[in-house]
């Protein structure tokens, strides 16, 4: 893995989730219609609510959501192992009621870095087959510094759809020390905020990305944090597969302090932005 961080969330159409991080360099894209143009420069401020608008006569609506109140993570299965559903590794994961964004309960996902082992657990949904956003509300106790990544937003794809051995990791949002940043996996490209805003500690916070992908030709992935947009990515290129899949979650291989517990609630899929 690099630097940046290759840790992965979900995409465009797509199957499940891989039974491990698999991360590829995908090298030139053969029968891409057209060549992906170079990502923006890092240093370059995205145009306020630089997203495209999503066509019109586009519903406002939901299309899915979870605020996990079943107790269980049944909301992530619907439709079957090609649509959605779970992966974890060396991590703990349970639906909690000792804290919650809205209603009861929370997802809650902990575990220890100490080995250097990569710690995974990615709940995911296939992405909608037009542009859309996908939005989690996290907490997190205390201030933790990643070693080498953090990933908390993945855009992923597998190879055979609602078959994890085939997943590999595309496109994130992973959280350093105190801001959050955009990691291209297979170009190995770092995008920072600008501006770079901090997420709190202690408290919840909100992670929006937009996502729009033109099957086999290109993404592009705009992210706002408490309702203010932060990145603005363009130009991604084509995925290999159109099984592409959103996932949200935790995945480090190590952290300081080493033990970490963090909350995710109230996940959602919509055709318009639900963040403050």
């Amino acid at each position: 893995m690099s630097a940046g961080r290759l840790f992965a969330l979900g995409l465009a159409s797509a199957g499940a989730l891989a039974g491990c991080n698999q991360y590829v360099d995908i090298g030139a894209r053969d029968g891409a219609i057209d060549a992906p143009l170079p990502l923006q420069d890092v240093t370059t401020p995205p145009a306020p609510d630089a997203a495209p608008p999503l066509p019109d006569g586009a519903a406002s609506s939901i299309l899915w959501s979870s605020g996990f109140e079943s107790g269980d993570f049944s909301d992530l299965n619907q439709g079957g192992p090609a649509i959605g559903g779970t992966f974890t590794r060396l991590v703990t994961t349970s639906v909690a009621e000792d804290r919650a964004h809205t209603g009861t309960r929370a997802l809650k996902i902990g575990f220890d870095t100490t080995d250097g082992q990569d710690h995974m657990a990615e709940f995911y949904r296939r992405v909608e087959p037009g542009p859309a956003y996908y939005s989690a509300w996290f907490f997190i106790a205390e201030t933790h510094a990643p070693n080498r990544y953090w990933t908390v937003l993945y855009f992923f794809y597998q190879g055979d759809a609602g078959v994890s051995t085939t997943r590999h990791g595309l496109w994130d949002v992973n959280l350093d020390k105190q801001s959050i940043y955009f990691y291209d996996e297979p170009g190995s490209h770092q995008t920072n905020a600008l501006p770079r805003k901090t997420y709190p500690i202690g408290q919840w916070f909100h992670i929006e990305a937009y996502f729009a992908y033109e099957t086999g030709r290109n993404g592009h992935v705009t992210v706002w944090l408490d309702g203010d947009q932060v990145l603005d990515v363009t130009n991604l290129g084509a995925a290999p597969s159109d099984n592409l899949y959103w996932g949200i979650g935790s995945d480090s291989n190590g952290m300081d302090p080493s033990r970490c517990t963090m909350y995710v609630d109230d996940a959602a899929i919509s055709t318009t932005r639900l963040g403050p």
